[in-house]
């Protein structure tokens, strides 16, 4: 075999280790996202980057169009890692999604507060200020790739005493597909989260107001009754340049990085050192990523059980408390 076909061979041979789904022999693995331009691919890029700096393993960034296309080789270990919202861990985990399916072969490597905040939004001139507003309005619906957008949706529009009787609901597929019909003006409102790269863009062309949750002991026992029992309310600042017009609260809930049961104890050490080495890295990527701080890697309120080497390495970093190990003792 002559030079050329040689460095040719080489190059396909090294092509297949570099991409193929959890060649965990080669140090490359796959960390799955939403569409490019969405939070959670802000995110899990973020958390690829760190990893892949920071360690000996190269994390490649797969987008789907949501959780719901990529569960399944998520928990089959054909893809490592992923980066989703404790709600949709939640959901999964326990088979309450569209597929009614429980992936139980997911695992939490580390948790984030807030890494979420959600709400409807509208175009800032349009007239609509709050969900109330809402009524008889054009509002993105089905949200096919995410099993908890329309879960959402309805306990926001719940919590203004409105249901998908009182809007008209106009189907789309993904986080971002909402607001490019927004944009269009094919919706009056779309679901969103804070910091959403579409929705930045849309703020700075037209103008975007997000839509005030109702905010009382009714509507947070309401909102995890029909979301997940993770939910919280927080507050958010006016600020116009991202689209938030007025004090308003949101819905917020952790942000996870998970992991297939199967990737193997040494390869998740690794990926937690990276991580936990360059927090302070890790947090400025995107908003998003800023409540990734070290002290939030070990929630009490787990949606999903820990992986035993996350256990074993917040063992020796002093964070897992006895309440951590009761909540991950029941699953």
């Amino acid at each position: 075999m002559n030079t050329t076909a040689c460095n040719w061979q080489r190059l396909v041979l090294g092509a297949a280790a570099v991409f193929a789904a959890g060649s965990i022999s080669a140090q490359t693995l796959t960390l799955a996202t939403d569409a490019a331009g969405t939070t959670y691919n802000a995110v899990g890029s973020g958390m690829a980057k760190v990893i892949t700096e920071g360690s000996k393993l190269r994390v490649i960034v797969r987008p789907f169009g949501g959780p719901d296309a990529y569960l399944d080789q998520l928990n089959n270990n054909e893809l490592n890692f992923a980066a989703l919202s404790g709600s949709t861990a939640y959901l999964s985990y326990n088979g309450k999604n569209r597929a009614k399916k429980a992936y139980r072969n997911l695992r939490l490597i580390r948790s984030g507060e807030g890494g979420l905040k959600v709400g409807f939004i509208a175009l800032k001139d349009s007239g609509i200020t709050k969900v109330s507003d809402l009524k008889g309005k054009r509002v993105a619906s089905d949200y096919g790739g995410h099993a908890v957008i329309g879960r959402s949706i309805a306990g926001a529009l719940a919590s203004a005493n409105l249901g998908w009787k009182d809007v008209i609901g106009v189907p789309v597929t993904g986080a971002n597909d909402g607001v490019t019909a927004l944009d269009s003006g094919r919706v009056d409102a779309c679901w969103a989260s804070l910091g959403q790269p579409v929705v930045q863009q849309l703020n700075a062309t037209k103008g975007v107001r997000y839509l005030n949750t109702v905010k009382s002991d009714a509507s947070l026992a309401m909102l995890r009754e029909m979301i997940f029992p993770g939910v919280k309310l927080e507050i958010v600042k006016k600020n116009p340049s991202i689209g938030v017009q007025d004090d308003i609260y949101m819905i917020t809930y952790d942000a996870y990085m998970v992991a297939n049961k199967d990737v193997p104890d040494a390869v998740v050490r690794q990926a937690l050192e990276a991580l936990w080495a360059k927090t302070d890295e890790l947090v400025k990527i995107h908003r998003g990523l800023s409540g990734f701080v070290r002290e939030a890697a070990v929630t009490e309120v787990p949606m999903l059980p820990y992986h035993p080497a996350a256990v074993a390495f917040y063992k020796e970093k002093g964070l897992w408390s006895k309440d951590a190990a009761m909540a991950n003792s029941k699953f």
